[in-house]
């Protein structure tokens, strides 16, 4: 069932991180809008800001995500007003929220494309903007090395970019991609060095869905919000 952090800043805010898993159900942004609605009111109140996710670096605010009824194409989602759910998905990758010590606080997806394509980079620069800096990420259910099995050529273009940590072996011996070791590596990059793994391997401990493990195609999520203290 879906899991909680609460985070105290140093302004005296509050910020909530939840992150489900298969038995909260799915949360996928184009399943059911009936049954999207409910999964997410059992979870936080709404509306939700969410967008339709293409394994690129592109961030938006909550108000673009929330303006028009068409998903916006983006892989994070950045928000300074209180009481508004920020949301992403995942069935592998890594759903991710940004806290910021004061601020605006931020959530991001991230594949492997993703990862090389700096999505990491380009949500904690967003949030930087005003002169506030990331101090944590909470990284919910991403898919372990064990069960990534990995072809050496785009293994080659990761390590590449994030270092050779990011090379392992499967279960079975096969090349494999340790996405925790990247996204530490991302969040090296920008001076984010508190990052917390809270959430298990979709595909070998069943706390999500898994497309690769199991060909699933609906979605766990991770949901931010920010609230005032009190």
């Amino acid at each position: 069932m879906a899991e909680q952090h609460t985070i105290l800043r140093e302004d005296g805010s509050i910020v909530d991180v939840v992150w489900t898993d298969r038995a909260d159900g799915d949360f996928h942004v184009q399943s059911s809008p009936e049954a999207l609605t409910e999964n997410r009111a059992r979870v936080m109140n709404g509306p939700w800001a969410t967008v339709r996710q293409i394994h690129g670096n592109r961030v938006v605010d909550a108000a673009t995500a929330l303006a028009t009824e068409e998903l916006v194409e983006a892989d994070a989602i950045v928000t300074d007003q209180a009481f508004q759910p920020i949301s992403v998905q995942g069935a592998d990758c890594a759903p991710i929220a940004l806290i910021t010590d004061r601020g605006a606080i931020g959530v991001a997806h991230a594949g492997w494309r993703g990862l090389l394509d700096g999505v990491v980079e380009s949500a904690v620069i967003e949030l930087e903007r005003d002169g506030v800096k990331v101090e944590r990420a909470i990284i919910g259910p991403v898919i372990c090395t064990a069960c990534y099995e990995f072809g050496s050529t785009d293994l080659d273009l990761v390590a590449a970019e994030l270092g050779d940590d990011v090379k392992g072996e499967t279960a079975s011996g096969t090349p494999a991609l340790n996405m925790r070791a990247g996204i530490v590596s991302a969040f090296d990059k920008v001076d984010v060095m508190d990052v917390q793994f809270v959430g298990g391997c979709p595909a070998c401990d069943s706390t999500g869905f898994s497309h690769r493990m199991n060909g699933d195609t609906e979605r766990h999520c991770l949901v931010a919000q920010l609230r005032q203290a009190g």
